[in-house]
């Protein structure tokens, strides 16, 4: 399985209807593609006017070919050049493989918070290790479904990414407490992390879905 997902930020003038933009465009994609499709905004955690969109595919190949079958259709490519016809700068895109995850998925979240951390090479096999223990013990702890996934794509390192679903924004305040952080700040695979991941590479970010 592969999770892909595009990462775009809109000029500042564009940020309500940048936002309708591509609600519509999800929504014509799950429509017409075959496919699942999410779209989200980043509430907090990157530039103001950041939204992302993300599926899941059996395959690269897969994937591949449905994103030729989109540019074919004309009602997908209005969308879309609309949609880049407001972006402050080109949007990013990232294939990465799912390497673990915790507790029951959600269909269709409605937060999800996705924390970043990069690893050199001859790390690699540590931090899948710690990353499949992170999503236990967080699920573990406040019953938080989860996931992790990795790729060797983008900036030098392979970047590492944990997920945490939550079905509402209070839900999400409500496990993450001072406390709890404590709890996994002070732990001991926390204490791992830091002799495993780039330090200064770390990126959290909260993410309510819009599509």
């Amino acid at each position: 399985m592969k999770i892909f997902q595009r990462v775009m930020t809109f000029k500042p003038e564009c940020l309500s209807s940048g936002l309708e933009a591509v609600t519509n465009t999800v929504e014509y994609m799950n429509a017409n593609s075959g496919q699942t499709w999410f779209g989200w905004q980043v509430l907090a955690g990157m530039p103001v006017g950041t939204v992302a969109v993300s599926t899941r595919a059996d395959s690269w190949a897969s994937l591949a070919e449905t994103q030729a079958e989109m540019r074919a259709d004309s009602g997908y490519m209005e969308r879309g050049n609309k949609v880049l016809e407001m972006l402050c700068c080109p949007a990013q895109d990232w294939v990465m493989n799912p390497i673990a995850g915790a507790g029951n998925m959600p269909e269709a979240p409605e937060i999800l918070v996705n924390t970043i951390n990069r690893a050199p090479f001859h790390k690699v096999a540590d931090a899948i290790e710690l990353n499949q223990e992170f999503c236990h013990m967080i699920t573990d702890i406040a019953g938080t479904p989860s996931a992790a996934m990795m790729t060797t794509l983008g900036e030098i390192n392979p970047s590492f990414a944990l997920l945490l679903y939550y079905n509402s924004i209070a839900q999400y305040e409500e496990r993450n407490t001072p406390e709890v952080w404590s709890m996994i700040g002070n732990g001991p695979l926390q204490e791992r992390g830091r002799s495993i991941f780039e330090e200064g590479s770390g990126l959290q970010t909260v993410n309510r879905r819009i599509a």
